[in-house]
């Protein structure tokens, strides 16, 4: 994995400084000359990647994966990337608005894991009392949300490039839309199972923060509260769609990064200011 992500900061380094669309091909994205690349990139590209691959969780094989990350990070993520960020790319030349990543990080990945999950097939058991789909350590749960809400300040707020007010409301949306979209998700599963759900609240959280990813720079305070709702609720229901498709997505990665990612591109378009 560290030798996978030299090389492709090498690659990046050497295109960074260029505005061409050529090089909008490969680039990630254009910094300014103050903020090294070599240090940003390559952890924006390991949360990419780290997303798509959690749908096969206990049935992918180290090896393809392996070679899925590079082919994935450098020929899908790097374009689409591009066409958002670069002020070249053809996102960016109609007006369109991503301030963290909503479409290159979370429906790429997220449609990345679907297409991946439905290629490599289901687990041995999928479906039956022989995996049990019930989490069975509610703590790690709760302590890794917590870990990605915090590392989401860094990853919104960060985007800024700079210690700026757009940095402070980022920050101040960003926990707003994760703590609506833990409640909203939160009351849906009461709704149907009669008790409260921490580990549906952790799951309405993470669809808070990919929905207002995109939007983060953009939009007032207030309407964080519409983010978290749309998008717990939105992703909430998402999550049945892989038992109506068949496919084995272990860690619901299409419901939430690509259906948030969505949700919140969509909401960007009506509270940007």
């Amino acid at each position: 994995m560290s030798l996978r992500r030299l090389r492709l900061v090498a690659i990046r380094f050497l295109i960074c400084s260029s505005r061409s669309t050529r090089a909008c091909l490969l680039l990630s994205r254009t910094f300014p000359s103050t903020l090294d690349p070599q240090l940003y990139i390559p952890i924006l590209i390991s949360r990419r990647v780290a997303l798509a691959v959690g749908a096969v969780a206990e049935r992918g094989r180290m090896l393809p994966c392996v070679i899925f990350m590079l082919v994935w990070s450098t020929l899908i993520y790097d374009a689409i990337a591009c066409w958002t960020w670069n002020p070249a790319g053809w996102v960016a030349q109609m007006g369109g608005l991503d301030f963290a990543g909503g479409t290159p990080v979370h429906i790429s990945s997220g449609s990345a894991a679907l297409a991946y999950s439905l290629m490599l097939g289901k687990r041995r058991g999928h479906g039956t009392h022989e995996l049990n789909f019930r989490p069975h350590n509610v703590t790690q749960v709760i302590i890794g949300t917590v870990f990605l809400w915090v590392g989401w300040f860094g990853f919104n707020a960060g985007s800024a490039l700079s210690a700026s007010m757009r940095a402070v409301m980022a920050a101040v949306v960003t926990n707003l839309a994760a703590s609506v979209g833990g409640v909203t998700w939160c009351l849906l599963d009461y709704r149907l199972e009669k008790k409260w759900s921490a580990v549906g609240f952790c799951s309405g959280v993470v669809a808070g923060l990919v929905a207002i990813t995109p939007g983060s720079g953009y939009v007032p305070a207030w309407s964080a509260v519409v983010y978290g709702v749309a998008a717990g609720s939105a992703c909430n229901y998402a999550t049945k769609l892989k038992f109506l498709l068949g496919i084995d997505d272990a860690l619901d990665i299409f419901a939430v990064h690509a259906i948030g990612g969505l949700v919140g591109n969509l909401c960007t378009g009506f509270f940007a200011a």
